[in-house]
């Protein structure tokens, strides 16, 4: 279903709940163009999503874990990524 179908069917409120497996099977059949815009998408909603407390606590125990600097590091910089939601520099 391309966006203007989609449109056509949201106009009409024909919109319907989907599965992820349903969405999965879209993706799968879209054009590797658009399979890539969709991968950046999910990138870029990834980046910018705020982590639980549960998922900060895992991290800044693998973080408190790591032997490797370089590590220690990267995992630092996902924890405040996750903390602000993608705005390091809050």
């Amino acid at each position: 279903m391309n966006a203007n179908q989609l449109s056509v069917f949201a106009s009409l409120n024909i919109v319907r709940q989907m599965s992820a497996s349903e969405i999965i099977g879209e993706i799968q059949r879209l054009s590797p163009s658009e399979q890539a815009e969709v991968i950046q998408f999910a990138y870029r909603l990834d980046a910018e999503r705020m982590l639980s407390g549960k998922e900060l606590a895992a991290l800044a125990q693998r973080m408190i874990d790591a032997a490797d600097p370089a590590e220690k590091l990267r995992i630092r910089e996902e924890l405040t990524r996750g903390f602000y939601g993608g705005k390091a520099d809050a």
